[in-house]
């Protein structure tokens, strides 16, 4: 048997890197090799999931708007105070548009208020942001606007203090990969029960031999 040794032929000689030491590290927000990657601190990447969280929610809010729906109309408002009554009841009482709203306000909320007073938000803070940022009874549209876009500014802060640790989506590609992720989630579905309903996955395949004989 061959004894390797550092004079044994059959051994290559490679370049040895220098040690790791030696190596100059990483700067914040340096591209390492050809990795689109980037190194950012713990502050940026935060602001950065907050910013997200505050676009999509946003996107949701004014879309529902923008349909002609009040958020604090007397009806969904009255259902919402009733009392004596159970949450559970309240909302199964509630509109779908009052509850959407409320669901991407309190996820706005809740990424606004973590990052500006950390994981504990108490009562007086939930106040400030719902007069700050959401239509309240008797605000008349004017307000409303400019609570709108006040909700706007607070993104564009949120976005500016991620810097390059957000690649943002615009409010309309967001609402767009919803939609998408949405369509995934749904086709998904119907695959996992389609394996174990045959009437669905003929049905499945017609659909599909249909649309590739019309495209």
């Amino acid at each position: 048997m061959p004894q390797f040794t550092d004079n044994n032929p059959l051994v290559e000689t490679e370049s040895v890197p220098p040690p790791s030491a030696t190596l100059p590290l990483p700067q914040k927000g340096e591209v390492i090799g050809q990795s689109q990657k980037r190194i950012f601190g713990g502050e940026q990447s935060r602001a950065a999931g907050f910013t997200g969280r505050m676009i999509f929610a946003n996107s949701r809010m004014n879309a529902i708007e923008e349909s002609g729906f009040d958020p604090v109309n007397m009806i969904d408002v009255a259902k919402d105070n009733l009392p004596f009554v159970p949450d559970w009841l309240e909302r199964m009482m509630q509109s779908t548009k009052y509850k959407l709203y409320n669901t991407n306000k309190i996820n706005f909320s809740t990424a606004q208020l973590r990052r500006e007073t950390g994981a504990v938000i108490n009562d007086s803070e939930i106040v400030w942001i719902e007069e700050t940022y959401f239509p309240q009874l008797g605000d008349g549209p004017e307000v409303a606007s400019l609570k709108k876009e006040a909700r706007t500014e607070a993104i564009r802060a949120m976005e500016t203090e991620a810097g390059a640790a957000y690649q943002g989506l615009s409010q309309e590609e967001t609402l767009l990969k919803a939609a998408a992720d949405a369509k995934r989630r749904a086709i998904s579905i119907l695959k996992k029960r389609a394996e174990t309903n045959p009437e669905l996955a003929d049905e499945i395949r017609a659909i599909i031999s249909k649309v590739r004989t019309s495209g």
